[in-house]
């Protein structure tokens, strides 16, 4: 959920415009309208330089965490090498574009977000990514090359969306974890993309889809699977990938307010200010938030300026405690009866189970999402479909976790002879 780890060097090509004349076909009501193209090598370079909240290399940050917190065959290195060998010097070519979606009161709005395809054009099947949360729109899709991309170096059509709030749609204010309208966000994306991918002579050969997503991402993919069974019967999906989600938000809020630590204190004021927006709520933010976070928080979260990490710098503390009023802090006041019921409301916990195969990961050690949330999930799944794959274990933490899930969902895959 609370989570950042971005390329913040691709070995970019120079970014081109694309000619829209030679698009002039697509309906740009329905479909996916690219508007920049650019060529990737990934390389090295590309996963050395990846920033992680706080600073440092992938390696230096995952060694550093290693003597803190037990681990299960995994080292900083191990991972990162693991990463390397998957990107090998590989070439890919994405475009950034718009779609068209609705937003919070059902009215239409553009989106945007970037397809990333193999160089050669050669497409095996689709994989539709929802990214982890982030704070600043210079770590969107659209605006960098995200790392799932690695998948697209093994034939894959990597689809990645913006989301509400980041993109074109910067100016506005995300809907945190309203997991039903930013999956429907998602599906609308995969729906356009397919005309635009017929058009650039890039069909896939498999009918059938790849769904993935880790932390925020991994809740969204889940609520994507239910939104493509309940909505689009006809879309077929091989496999849904799901990683360290919050899966059960009520749970998570209440895990981050009875610790009163998180690395994240930003997540809270992202939840609060999320569900205002997405739900319509209409809370007023004085009885939640104490002067200084209340003062800054339009700043600090809306701007789109700065990285969830550079946002706990500035607030100086990681006690919700230090942010928060007492009786946001108590679930049993008025106040949040609103506020429990959407995040209750888009837990997917409470969806209806996907009956698509499902593959689900979680950290113990996780230090962002409170592991209570694979608990939860699992006691639902276990209720109603044996059609699951769960790996969970002491992988470290939340960034460990993101890599070692990238890395088995290939390993997957892989094995299943999908790649």
């Amino acid at each position: 959920m609370f989570f950042c780890l971005a390329l913040c060097s691709c070995s970019l090509s120079k970014v081109e415009w694309v000619d829209m004349d030679s698009f002039a076909s697509l309906d740009s009501d329905k479909d996916f309208i690219p508007y920049s193209t650019s060529v990737s090598r990934m390389d090295e370079a590309a996963i050395c330089n990846a920033a992680i909240v706080g600073g440092g290399s992938v390696g230096d940050y995952l060694e550093s965490e290693s003597s803190q917190t037990k681990t299960s065959h995994t080292d900083g290195s191990t991972l990162v090498k693991g990463l390397l060998s998957c990107w090998g010097s590989s070439k890919i070519r994405s475009y950034c574009g718009t779609y068209k979606s609705i937003d919070q009161n059902g009215k239409d709005i553009r989106l945007s977000g970037r397809i990333i395809l193999p160089a050669d054009g050669k497409v095996s099947r689709i994989m539709v990514v929802s990214h982890y949360t982030i704070g600043s729109n210079a770590e969107a899709p659209s605006s960098e090359v995200p790392l799932e991309a690695l998948y697209a170096t093994r034939g894959l059509a990597v689809i990645e969306p913006d989301y509400i709030g980041y993109g074109v749609t910067a100016d506005r204010v995300h809907p945190y974890l309203c997991a039903k309208l930013t999956a429907r966000n998602v599906v609308d994306m995969y729906i356009a993309a397919l005309p635009f991918l017929k058009k650039i002579g890039c069909n896939p050969r498999y009918d059938d889809i790849f769904l993935l997503g880790y932390s925020q991402g991994g809740a969204t993919t889940m609520s994507v699977a239910h939104e493509l069974e309940w909505n689009h019967p006809e879309v077929k999906i091989r496999l849904a990938m799901c990683g360290g989600g919050p899966y059960d938000v009520c749970a998570t809020y209440d895990a981050l307010i009875d610790n009163d630590f998180t690395d994240y204190p930003c997540a809270i004021p992202m939840i609060v200010q999320g569900f205002n927006v997405g739900a319509g709520l209409s809370l007023d933010y004085s009885d939640f938030f104490l002067p200084e976070m209340l003062e800054n928080m339009d700043e600090w979260l809306n701007s789109k300026k700065y990285t969830m990490a550079e946002i706990t710098a500035m607030m100086g503390t990681k006690r919700l405690s230090d942010i928060m009023t007492e009786k946001a802090r108590n679930k049993s006041e008025d106040l949040m009866t609103d506020l429990y019921k959407a995040m209750l409301d888009n837990s997917v916990t409470s969806f209806p189970t996907p009956e698509c195969p499902l593959y689900l990961f979680h950290s113990y050690d996780d230090n962002v999402v409170p592991y209570i949330n694979a608990i939860s999930e699992t006691i639902q799944l276990e209720a109603t479909t044996s059609n699951v794959i769960y790996n969970t274990g002491h992988y470290g933490n939340h960034v460990a976790g993101c890599l070692r899930f990238l890395l088995c969902c290939l390993d997957l895959m892989e094995t299943h002879g999908d790649l």
